[in-house]
């Protein structure tokens, strides 16, 4: 028995408020699998595949901006 045979079996008995929330759960699914173009992975493999061209050796790199005061410091804390 396949997986769908077995959602179809599961579901075809449940009352209709519930069959609404499973077809909204599987069209989220879907839409969500559209939008990433790619199974779902891991959150680790999703960033590797987005920034593998990423030539990280040449990234510029602005200067750092240092405040020439202080914050302001209240003694009472």
């Amino acid at each position: 028995m396949t997986t769908a045979e077995k959602i179809y079996r599961t579901v075809k008995e449940l009352p209709e408020p519930a069959l609404r929330e499973v077809l909204d759960f599987a069209e989220f699914l879907k839409q969500k699998k559209n939008a990433t173009g790619t199974k779902p992975g891991s959150l680790a493999q999703r960033i590797h595949e987005r920034y593998k061209d990423l030539d990280a050796e040449n990234l510029p790199i602005p200067p750092r901006q240092l405040s020439r005061t202080p914050p302001f410091h209240c003694p009472n804390t």
